[in-house]
């Protein structure tokens, strides 16, 4: 928009420089068109008994004829300047019109509700299928854990926590709220941000508050939308694997 405007302006400026020209030219003309005509009546009206038609408004221009460039000239560059802004509004009303008429846009479609509820799920349920991918998360969580022994539990979890921690440091990318190590006291400013910091305890009155850090919180770093085939179903984690045999 800023740039149209500037262009309009030097269209503009563009129209009134012409239109002064113009002026000037026919200024000019009129000038030394207005001496030969007068060269030629002047003698005529100077001679003795002769009556000449509309002599005293031949009179009165040949007085005024000195003053011209004071008085005729700059109302001729007037008249010119207004007939070059009266065409310039003209141009400028055709080019909106043209601009106006030719930016005009299909609407864009509505999107499908069941299509974009589609979408919603198959992204929420892709960071589950990329745990399962690289964790085994969800073959981890159905698993009745009553039959294992503590140490069989710890060493299925170590290369389960791997592969989920790079799934979520991907997509994700977690940092601590707070900076300070969890167990530390801090002081809350009067604008700390609610949403932020949650308090505990015996909260009474107005910040700042100090307190002890409990939990350093967690918040993404970034937000990786991956990008998804449009013929993955939905409803799928993980598809089932069958070797062929």
């Amino acid at each position: 928009m800023p740039d149209k405007k500037k262009a309009y302006r030097r269209v503009r400026t563009a129209f009134i420089f012409t239109g002064l020209i113009f002026g000037a030219v026919i200024g000019a003309l009129v000038y030394f068109l207005a001496a030969e005509i007068f060269r030629d009546v002047q003698p005529l009206l100077s001679a003795p008994g002769a009556s000449y038609p509309h002599a005293a408004a031949w009179h009165t221009a040949i007085n005024l004829y000195p003053y011209y460039w004071y008085t005729t000239f700059p109302l001729i560059l007037l008249v010119a300047v207004l007939a070059a802004l009266i065409i310039w509004l003209f141009v400028r009303s055709s080019l909106k019109a043209a601009a106006e008429g030719s930016t005009k846009q299909t609407p864009i479609a509505q999107r499908d509700p069941e299509e974009a509820g589609l979408s919603d799920r198959r992204l929420f349920l892709h960071m589950f299928a990329a745990m399962q991918r690289d964790g085994r998360l969800m073959d981890f969580l159905s698993e009745d854990l009553d039959q294992y022994e503590d140490a069989q539990i710890g060493s299925a979890v170590r290369n389960i926590h791997a592969g989920c921690r790079k799934v979520v440091q991907k997509y994700l990318d977690p940092e601590p709220v707070m900076q300070q190590a969890e167990g530390e006291t801090v002081t809350l400013p009067e604008d700390f941000d609610p949403g932020l910091i949650t308090l505990t305890g015996k909260v009474t009155g107005k910040p700042p508050f100090t307190g002890i850090l409990r939990h350093k919180g967690w918040q993404v770093g970034k937000i990786e939308l991956p990008q998804l085939s449009g013929r993955h179903n939905a409803r799928i984690i993980a598809p089932a694997e069958i070797e062929v045999v």
